[in-house]
């Protein structure tokens, strides 16, 4: 079923109360990676696309077009994780953008023990 979050098309969208995380998956036929990620983020912050910082503070979004693009199955699930606008935003090639808010993961760093970045 597809749906629109943010005026681009994506095919569901998931939310695990257990991480906070939201999951988007996307057609990568049809959709950037970054878009997706825009749609995804203006989302979960309940705001128009227009209105957050830009991605291309933070990463370059042809590149991260083309890390992720539609692959031939041989190089496995390629992934790339940034922080942007206080959330970690994980896009995997296999079309799916996971965004968590970093306080969610600093936080379950420390139950972990573990004081690390994510």
């Amino acid at each position: 079923m597809d749906v629109t979050v943010s005026g681009v098309g994506v095919e569901a969208v998931e939310y695990s109360r257990e991480f906070g995380a939201v999951r988007t998956q996307f057609d990568q036929e049809k959709t950037p990676a970054s878009m997706a990620v825009i749609a995804t983020l203006a989302d979960v912050r309940d705001t128009d696309p227009v209105d957050l910082t830009p991605l291309h503070s933070t990463v370059d979004p042809d590149a991260l077009d083309a890390l992720v693009r539609v692959r031939n199955g041989t190089n496995g699930d390629i992934h790339v994780t940034f922080a942007h606008e206080g959330h970690a935003i994980t896009v995997h090639s296999y079309g799916v953008v996971t965004i968590t808010p970093e306080h969610e993961l600093t936080a379950d760093n420390h139950e972990r023990g573990r004081d690390d970045d994510v």
